[in-house]
């Protein structure tokens, strides 16, 4: 609106003022855009703010309502009838608590599903869905439990926790008799645990050795624990693998 005006006007020092008196009757006669403007400038500096603030309370929100899903998963058994019976009720705080193993396994399965209903499939969704896979496992749903973690698997970007997906998918399979198809499983995750240094690397030889311990082939078992003492001496299974080597010796 300033550039509008006249700049011969502003010749004379005295005209200045004349200039201001001008500039504002403009703003006056404008007085409705102007007050408009500044009124969105508002509105979206706050909306922004709100936006924020609605976000992170939506992300505390989700973070609460995960971490259910995980005290129902850990929650402790009730004492059986004449074992503790005088125990004392315990707080709202330590999480539900269960009859029978079962009975927490599905519960957790249905808050794991509620979650997910509600809050998408990424982020700790996916989270929630290994919960799930592994209580199917538990619970004896061997080809749910299968799909879900070949479906998290073949999603899943992160190395690391796609190693321990796989770990899932091929114990699902163990469970269905397929050890073949396990063992294929288990080979996979050997070699691309040499992307992340190794990491997981052990416990999948050493699965897949206990497989070809299970169908027979001790021999293959017996080279293939060798071989994870040889590569990786220290190895966090370095007692179950000598047990199983001492086992295997003994047949």
């Amino acid at each position: 609106m300033a550039r509008s005006l006249n700049r011969k006007e502003l010749k004379k020092p005295d005209e200045f003022v004349s200039f201001w008196t001008q500039l504002g009757s403009k703003i006056s006669a404008h007085r409705g855009k102007v007050i408009t403007t500044g009124a969105l400038v508002v509105v979206v500096g706050g909306g922004t703010w709100g936006s924020m603030a609605w976000k992170q309370h939506l992300a505390t929100q989700e973070t609460e309502t995960f971490s259910r899903i995980e005290k129902t998963a850990l929650a402790p058994l009730l004492p059986e009838k004449g074992e503790e019976a005088k125990e004392a009720k315990p707080d709202e705080d330590e999480g539900p608590r269960f009859k029978t193993d079962q009975e927490r396994l599905q519960a957790t399965v249905a808050q794991a599903d509620a979650f997910v209903a509600a809050h998408g499939s990424s982020g700790l969704g996916r989270r929630a869905l290994l919960i799930k896979a592994n209580a199917l496992l538990r619970l004896g749903k061997g080809a749910d439990a299968a799909g879900a973690f070949q479906q998290l698997s073949q999603g899943e970007l992160d190395k690391g926790m796609r190693l321990v997906e796989q770990d899932g998918l091929a114990l699902a399979l163990e469970a269905q008799g397929q050890i073949d198809k396990a063992i294929e499983v288990y080979n996979s995750m050997a070699s691309e645990a040499q992307q992340v240094g190794n990491f997981y690397a052990d416990r999948a030889l050493y699965a897949k050795a206990r497989l070809l311990q299970k169908q027979g082939k001790g021999k293959d078992a017996e080279k293939i624990l060798r071989e994870i003492l040889d590569k990786m001496p220290k190895t966090s299974l370095r007692r179950e693998i000598d047990d199983r080597l001492a086992a295997l010796g003994d047949q």
